[in-house]
């Protein structure tokens, strides 16, 4: 995962469009050879038998190939706003989802990923669909500093959106205090003008 002292610099290589004011915090980086060691668990069955074994060599091969491949088109990058992923080779999948609707950050390692040595990460957000994550991050290099820091940025981010909805409420209510004000003074102006001119015509009427 790259810091965020250097995650500008990592962030022309990472193919997202940020918004006005939206900044880069942080860049995942995959640890793609625990990743494979890890897929190639699936390969045990096969190779069991002696028969089996050159067969199996051929697909880890191959596999290990479109991985590496397969890996590379992961990315995931948190900003100030958003947490931004892109997965695909083919059929390419980009999601943002913004850290406000973020409701959890699960951290899985099953008996396999601890053999391999990597950790997966669910992410979670309000009004999804059906039970489960909406975005899962396999072998996110250093994972829980980078759960840490969505977590944190999320709170963050939340603390400010208060902060600033607050400040809003108060703008407007020290306007509306201001229009009542005003009102109060225009209120009473019209009826100093109305007195003056009663009097007027009594004097007249004399």
């Amino acid at each position: 995962m790259s810091t965020p002292e250097d995650a500008s610099a990592t962030a022309p290589d990472i193919e997202i469009e940020l918004a006005r004011g939206e900044r880069v915090i942080a860049v995942a980086e995959f640890d793609a050879r625990s990743i494979i060691r890890y897929h190639y668990f699936g390969l045990v069955p096969i190779s069991i038998l002696i028969v089996t074994i050159p067969l199996t060599l051929l697909i880890a091969l191959g596999y290990r190939i479109w991985l590496q491949r397969v890996v590379a088109s992961w990315s995931a990058v948190l900003t100030n706003r958003s947490l931004h992923v892109r997965k695909g080779i083919w059929n390419k999948v980009e999601k943002t989802i913004p850290l406000e609707k973020i409701t959890d950050l699960s951290s899985t390692e099953g008996l396999v990923m601890r053999w391999a040595g990597i950790k997966n990460l669910g992410i979670e957000t309000a009004g999804q669909s059906g039970p489960g994550a909406l975005v899962s991050l396999l072998g996110v290099v250093d994972s829980d500093s980078f759960r840490g820091l969505v977590l944190d940025q999320r709170d963050h981010s939340s603390d400010g959106r208060a902060s600033d909805e607050s400040d809003a409420a108060r703008m407007h209510a020290d306007g509306g205090d201001s229009t009542l004000d005003e009102i109060q003074r225009t209120l009473a102006s019209m009826a100093a003008d109305l007195k003056r001119v009663a009097d007027r015509l009594d004097d007249d009427s004399r």
